[in-house]
């Protein structure tokens, strides 16, 4: 897991008391960084994050998703984990069609969502290599193009 040693995670969570205990268990699994924060308009001062894990309001089993809000996060577009208290499967869908890239019920045990977070950055990492890797082929292409010159209108005159 040393690929969480460079990640820097934000923790959206109101509650200071529960926030210090998932901040400090989720620390000494692995050494990354957690930035804590209380509000989404603190998420700007947090700085950039490669995760975002969002303690979410205790929402009523016969809420069917309404209470949820969308990803705050989402222009981020780095992965952000929603944790709810006992969420039922409409809320669950609820939570993903809103933008979040996982629904965890709380409280969850801290090596479970290490692993979790593990392979939500390893996904989004091999995601990003792919994109760039893409974007290379493209101006490789294009450059190709440019460079080589237009076969068909040497075809054009000598058929003339």
């Amino acid at each position: 897991m040393r690929s969480l040693t460079a990640a820097r995670l934000v923790l959206l969570d109101f509650d200071p008391i529960r926030s210090e205990a998932l901040a400090r268990a989720l620390i000494e699994l692995g050494s990354f960084e957690i930035a804590r924060i209380a509000t989404i308009a603190e998420a700007a001062a947090a700085g950039a994050a490669d995760l975002f894990l969002i303690e979410g309001p205790s929402l009523a089993a016969n809420d069917e998703g309404a209470a949820i809000s969308p990803n705050p996060f989402s222009a981020c577009r780095a992965p952000v984990i929603l944790m709810l208290p006992e969420p039922t499967n409409e809320q669950r869908r609820m939570a993903l069609r809103a933008g979040y890239t996982a629904v965890l019920s709380t409280p969850v045990p801290p090596r479970l969502l290490y692993r979790r977070i593990a392979q939500l950055l390893q996904n989004a990492r091999r995601a990003r290599r792919r994109s760039e890797e893409m974007l290379a082929r493209g101006k490789r292409a294009q450059q190709q193009e440019q460079a080589t010159p237009n076969d068909s209108g040497l075809v054009a005159n000598a058929a003339e």
